[in-house]
């Protein structure tokens, strides 16, 4: 008994329905794996910008703190070097004030032996006296003026009707005198000593007004 010739499957072309799901299939894949690698590409791209971006900004950061860093440090610089301009001006003062007043202390400490003392102590005495309403003074001096301020006050007191009392008994001084009344209300100290202590701060203004003002 002859059998029938089955039909065998055709021979997958093109055109057939499998292959041109295979294709659509492949297609598909490869734009999703494109689509896939521009998304991959666009997310490396925003990674790097925001990656530059955090540099920028650390750096800005960091020249932020190093520019504070270096205006502190010429602020620092400028202040040190104008406390030292004024420590230098300072020390430039005093020594004139310290030249100065040297100068004055020779001069005041030879003012005894100098032939105008005995005007100087006349004038200290009759302008103090033109001021104060006391008839009655009392003269505390060195012995060594003694004699001069006897004179003196001999002078003055017909002129200007004040009785003086010269007092040598105890003060040792370089010259000048203390003068009080009767009563010790009034004390003025006209020593050498103590015209000397007076003067360096008269002698300290003086010199500022003419050489730092």
């Amino acid at each position: 008994m002859k059998m029938k010739n089955e039909e065998l499957p055709e021979k997958d072309t093109e055109g057939s329905p499998l292959t041109r799901l295979i294709i659509k299939i492949k297609n598909a894949a490869e734009e999703e794996a494109k689509i896939i690698n521009r998304e991959a590409k666009q997310k490396l791209e925003e990674i790097e910008k925001g990656t530059k971006k955090l540099v920028d900004e650390v750096k800005k950061q960091e020249l932020e703190k190093e520019k504070s860093r270096l205006d502190f440090i010429r602020k620092r610089t400028e202040t040190e070097f104008e406390q030292k301009a004024k420590r230098i001006i300072i020390q430039a003062r005093e020594s004139i004030i310290d030249q100065v007043f040297e100068q004055v202390k020779k001069e005041m400490l030879v003012l005894r032996d100098n032939k105008g003392y005995s005007k100087y102590l006349e004038n200290l005495l009759i302008d103090t006296i033109r001021n104060i309403t006391a008839q009655r003074m009392k003269i505390i001096a060195d012995k060594k003026d003694k004699e001069i301020l006897n004179k003196i006050t001999s002078n003055i007191a017909k002129k200007e009707k004040v009785n003086f009392k010269v007092d040598v008994s105890s003060l040792k001084t370089q010259g000048g005198f203390i003068l009080t009344d009767d009563y010790g209300r009034i004390r003025i100290d006209y020593t050498i000593e103590n015209t000397l202590k007076a003067s360096r701060d008269k002698i300290r203004t003086k010199i500022n007004e003419i050489l730092f003002v």
